[in-house]
């Protein structure tokens, strides 16, 4: 079912030799970094399966499951602090699927075993695209305007896991091939008595991260795509799958976690456009939650 165009790999060797560069850009430090459009935008796609019960679900009155976090000021957001986001009740999260060997352990989306549905296709649903909640993505870079978005998830029960998997879509000039583009997974606690990730000070989860656990991360087409509606000509997007596969298993406790998934800028020297389309390109990013 599943048609794989390209498979890219960042050997754990790599991921450790950038780990610095990375990180230097996953702590706060109260100033937008790079502001450039130079290597397009990361959008993270959303699941519509709920594995442990409707609620929360993306609407704030049920508690909410999208948080954002920015660390530059031109948002014009409180900086460095969890904010809560307002979905759509049929949005579970950002889409997640956790394996252990061959078998999936946790999956709000669909995408790997085929049961996603209609989720993702407006034509299907008899929909305009902009009323279709599995249309919508999420910005998520934190070294580029400085913005990532994090997603519920629950675990019932203590589970081991050595396979992550987000989803993104490949679009705003992004290319996932370039070798200016280096990818981040991150896992977060969640805040007692709120619904909301525990702040590190850095765009790195206190659970888990990629920017300090080996392991090697792979992506590529998941054969599965976003279609719009009759409105948009039922156009398609593909969507695109980025796996981090641990060189250890880790086990998950029972509890609610956050999980997010970013892309990074490492340029080459003296390649980088700063601000190339100014507070213009703020504006439009404003829309960080977009079709």
């Amino acid at each position: 079912m599943r048609s794989v165009e390209r498979f890219c790999f960042v050997t754990a060797v790599l991921c450790v030799a950038l780990v610095g560069s990375v990180q230097a850009g996953a702590a706060f430090n109260g100033t937008g970094d790079n502001q450039t459009d130079a290597y397009g935008y990361y959008y993270i796609v959303t699941g519509g399966q709920f594995p442990t019960g409707p609620t929360p679900n993306g609407d704030n009155a049920s508690g909410g499951t999208f948080r954002f976090i920015t660390d530059d000021p031109a948002w014009g957001y409180a900086i460095d602090t969890w904010h809560k986001d307002d979905w759509f009740p049929q949005n579970a999260s950002f889409a997640l699927t956790l394996k252990n060997g061959s078998s999936i352990v946790y999956n709000n989306n669909g995408i790997e075993d085929g049961t996603y549905g209609n989720y993702y296709n407006a034509t299907a649903q008899g929909l305009p695209s902009g009323s279709t909640p599995g249309l919508y993505r999420g910005y998520s870079m934190s070294n580029n305007w400085d913005w990532i978005y994090a997603g519920y998830f629950k675990i019932e029960q203590s589970t081991t896991v050595d396979q992550i998997i987000g989803y993104f879509d490949e679009n705003a000039g992004f290319d996932r091939n370039s070798p200016n583009i280096r990818y981040r997974m991150n896992i977060w606690s969640n805040v007692n008595g709120d619904l909301l990730p525990v702040n590190t000070g850095s765009f790195t989860g206190d659970v888990f991260s990629s920017d300090n656990v080996s392991g090697l991360f792979t992506w590529g087409d998941t054969g599965v795509d976003r279609v719009f509606g009759t409105d948009s000509g039922s156009m398609t997007d593909d969507i695109f799958f980025l796996k981090y596969t641990l060189d250890s298993p880790m086990t998950l406790e029972p509890g609610i976690y956050w999980f997010s998934h970013d892309a990074t800028i490492i340029p080459a020297p003296g390649a980088m456009l700063l601000g190339s389309l100014g507070l213009g390109l703020v504006s439009w990013l404003r829309k960080r939650r977009m079709l």
